[in-house]
């Protein structure tokens, strides 16, 4: 009976231990409203504060990936446990810390107890406030209140679904905890330490960390699954290289069939050119006893051309001196006919004169005959104009003589 009456107690003081930390929780939740510039760190050293100033052993403890997010809670001991609160989400754990890592590090994520009755303030800073957030809070608040020194502000159940809906760096956190082999639970992200306050110093290195002693946080189940993609990775890499020189076998094989069938080719032209090269020099024997005749022939030929050039000359010699003898006959002829051809020239320079003194009397005659016949023909036309005149007139005079 005395131990369940020690049982009874400790389980009422440890309950009455629990109100006092979930309250002090929820008075961190209220009065740390969400903004872009805050953060989970914020809040957590809120919550320090609060329990350090209750008498509390506290410590903040932040984890994840520098590189694209990280999230801070604080750890609080409570009846010799150490309990996780998180005062950004108003999140606390029914398990301790080191049960948690453990059951992280089996690949079960411990689900967190949450207040779904719980509204926070998202106070939107239009200089760093992405539209797509408040294109979300718009949609997705239970209202918008009055805003404050030009900033709006909603009245939003802050879940980690609206985190994920308003924070940059979900996507890449969940990338970073697949390349780790886990799954795509942010709570894993627990199992990477960055720093650990303890109210007067922050520790970093994972050896030295307070709560944390240096103990393995590494996934024998997230070193599988890694190994186990790493394997699939090289498995695929290693299939495309097959592929790869799959293809390049079949590309040299057809290059084989190709030479093969240009070496066919060419052995089929070689025999070619071999029957022709036979037939080549036949020939060349044939041009070259044809030559050497043609050069037996060409030097009688050049022989019987100097014979010939010798008789050329002196046939030459002989007619330049015909030349010569009738060159001179023909000056002597020329001078003889000269004077002849001069008199001759007088005699038609006479004649031509006696012609045209002919032509121009000629000339002046048929003038003369032409003036006398237009004088006549002028005469003729006057005398036969007035006869016909003079016989017009006569039988009208008789007429007026008979009246």
């Amino acid at each position: 009976m005395l131990w369940l009456h020690l049982s009874a107690e400790n389980g009422t003081k440890l309950k009455d231990v629990t109100r006092r930390l979930n309250r002090l929780r929820h008075n961190v939740y209220h009065q740390t409203p969400i903004a872009r510039r805050s953060s989970a760190g914020d809040a957590a050293s809120a919550l320090w504060r609060a329990y350090n100033e209750k008498g509390f052993n506290a410590w903040c403890y932040e984890f994840g990936f520098s590189s694209s997010l990280t999230h801070t809670v604080t750890i609080v001991e409570a009846d010799d446990r150490l309990w996780i609160h998180d005062a950004f989400f108003n999140l606390t754990y029914p398990a301790g810390l080191h049960e948690i890592l453990d059951a992280l590090r089996g690949g079960i994520p411990v689900t967190a107890k949450a207040e779904i009755r719980d509204r926070k303030i998202y106070i939107v800073d239009p200089a760093f406030e992405a539209e797509k957030t408040v294109t979300w809070l718009k949609a997705n608040a239970d209202r918008e209140l009055a805003p404050t020194n030009g900033s709006r502000r909603f009245e939003v159940l802050w879940t980690l679904d609206a985190f994920a809906a308003t924070a940059p760096g979900i996507e890449p956190a969940y990338r970073d905890l697949e390349d780790r082999g886990h799954p795509r639970d942010l709570r894993f992200l627990m199992l990477h330490p960055i720093e650990i306050f303890d109210g007067r110093k922050s520790h970093r290195d994972i050896d030295t960390m307070p709560l944390l002693g240096g103990r393995d946080l590494g996934s024998p189940l997230a070193a599988l699954s890694t190994e186990t993609r790493r394997m699939r990775r090289e498995l695929e890499a290693e299939r495309e290289r097959a592929k790869e020189k799959n293809a390049v076998i079949l590309r040299l094989k057809d290059e084989c069939d190709a030479a093969k069938s240009r070496l066919s080719e060419a052995s089929s032209e070689t025999m070619r050119l071999g029957a022709q090269i036979v037939q080549l020099r036949a020939a060349l024997d044939d041009e070259s006893a044809r030559a050497t005749a043609s050069e037996a022939e060409i030097a009688a030929l050049r022989a019987e051309l100097s014979g010939a050039r010798a008789e050329w000359d002196a046939e030459r010699h002989s007619l330049e001196c015909s030349l010569a003898s009738v060159h001179a006959t023909a000056g002597l002829w020329i001078e003889e006919n000269s004077h002849a051809v001069g008199r001759l020239k007088f005699k038609l320079d006479a004649a031509v004169g006696e012609r045209e003194q002919a032509v121009a009397e000629r000339d002046l005659t048929r003038a003369e005959l032409a003036s006398r016949l237009h004088t006549w023909e002028n005469s003729r036309w006057r005398n036969l104009r007035a006869l016909f005149m003079r016989g017009f007139a006569r039988p009208r005079q008789g007429r007026i003589e008979k009246r």
